[in-house]
């Protein structure tokens, strides 16, 4: 009781300095709490921000390879031409272990052909994929699950209407092949398939429902639906490759990727490395940065922390030296010390989490345009931390403390 009266009396008489080492650790833990929250919480909505920009997955059929040539001479080697069945992609959603990671994906069929417009003529790569196909029962709660290039590619730039998947008779143009043919939205274009094996020739008239810019290969092409290709080049169920886009947080990209071979054994999963190396590294680097503003905060706080606290103790060094006197150990001495340092570091620990999730909040809307919830693991934590600090930043005014001699300090000196 003795003890609780000496702290309690200790904190009444020097309000301001205490004051000024909580507000410390405050400032510290807020820190810590505010980049905790927002490191935790933005992390899978930065993932899933990068999957707005394409797919990370590129999903091929295994083809066998034969080498050509003579003993000791080479002429290379021939791939033959193998297809994915569009019947089995329901299966991509349904892998074990990762299956909601699966964001979207989308098929695609390739082909060269010629584009004709009013007189105007050029080839151009004719590609048929899903835009927003919808596919019943993929979930564990059996809703219907839509996929196709509008949900993994949606920083597609188009200009007019984007394409159902139902629709026949409509082509999403690149600028590119727009700006050649001199295309505007509505005009009609004859695009014509000769098949390499039956040199048949399949032409079909489409109207532009719309036009697309991405900066990159997709401006030279031309898209229709994945029906409409697989009728025109005579490949019905069947595609070139599948995109698709894997939110990896807690998982390698590669992991998916193993599990979509095993749905798909006579396929390849390939992991976009550049893309996903990309997303790594802006992670990690996010993290560091994030690492060092709390350590610095840290670092700041326990330094105000000992210099208030050594403050304290040559401010006490006539009361300490009294207890001494009296037969006060230095066990006593420390342990009033520490614990107005708990106290400290417990109230500021408290006090900074709210802060920090104010913090926290300001940081996801102003930064990452998207709200952020509060994470109640984060308090004992940032409490943790605060009291290891105040403790630590407590421990040199502590052996100052126990080293001051009674005798001189009594008699003045």
């Amino acid at each position: 009781m003795m003890f609780l009266r000496i702290v309690a009396r200790s904190f009444n008489r020097r309000r301001p300095r205490i004051a000024v080492a909580v507000i410390a650790v405050l400032m510290g833990a807020s820190m810590t709490s505010g980049l905790l929250t927002v490191s935790t919480g933005i992390e899978d909505k930065l993932a899933k921000e990068f999957r707005r920009f394409g797919s990370n997955i590129l999903v091929i059929p295994r083809s066998d390879t034969i080498e050509l040539g003579f003993p000791g001479i080479s002429f290379g080697s021939v791939s033959e031409q193998r297809y994915i069945d569009e019947s089995d992609l329901w299966k991509i959603k349904k892998i074990d272990e990762w299956s909601a990671n699966v964001l979207g994906f989308a098929p695609m069929l390739y082909q060269v052909v010629q584009v004709e417009h009013e007189g105007n003529v050029q080839r151009a790569v004719l590609t048929g994929t899903y835009f927003d196909r919808a596919f019943p029962d993929l979930t564990k709660a059996g809703e219907i699950w839509s996929t196709g290039i509008k949900k993994i590619a949606s920083y597609w730039n188009v200009e007019g209407n984007w394409i159902e998947d139902d629709d026949n008779g409509s082509v999403l143009a690149g600028v590119s092949v727009a700006e050649k043919l001199k295309l505007k939205l509505g005009d009609s274009i004859y695009v014509s398939y000769e098949n390499p094996e039956t040199k048949s020739t399949t032409t079909e008239q489409l109207s532009v429902a719309g036009t697309v810019s991405t900066g990159g290969s997709e401006d030279s092409q031309l898209f229709v639906p994945l029906s409409v290709a697989q009728r025109i080049s005579g490949r019905l169920g069947k595609v070139h490759s599948v995109q698709v886009s894997a939110l990896c947080v807690e998982c390698p990209a590669e992991l998916i990727g193993a599990e979509i071979e095993k749905k798909l054994p006579y396929t390849q999963a390939k992991t976009v490395k550049q893309l996903v190396r990309a997303e790594e590294m802006i992670m990690d680097q996010l993290g560091q940065m994030m690492l060092l503003i709390t350590v610095v905060a840290l670092v700041a706080s326990g330094t105000t922390v000992t210099t208030t606290m050594m403050t304290t103790v040559m401010e006490r060094r006539r009361e300490i030296g009294l207890m001494k006197s009296i037969g006060a150990e230095n066990s006593t001495i420390a342990s009033i010390f520490l614990a107005e340092a708990v106290i400290v570091g417990v109230t500021g620990g408290f006090l900074g989490y709210g802060l920090g999730n104010v913090l926290a909040q300001h940081i996801a809307e102003s930064v990452f345009s998207a709200p952020i919830t509060p994470l109640l693991t984060i308090l004992p934590v940032t409490v943790g931390i605060s009291l290891s600090v105040a403790v630590l930043a407590s421990t040199l005014p502590v052996r100052r403390a126990i080293r001051i001699d009674p005798a001189i300090v009594l008699r003045g000196e």
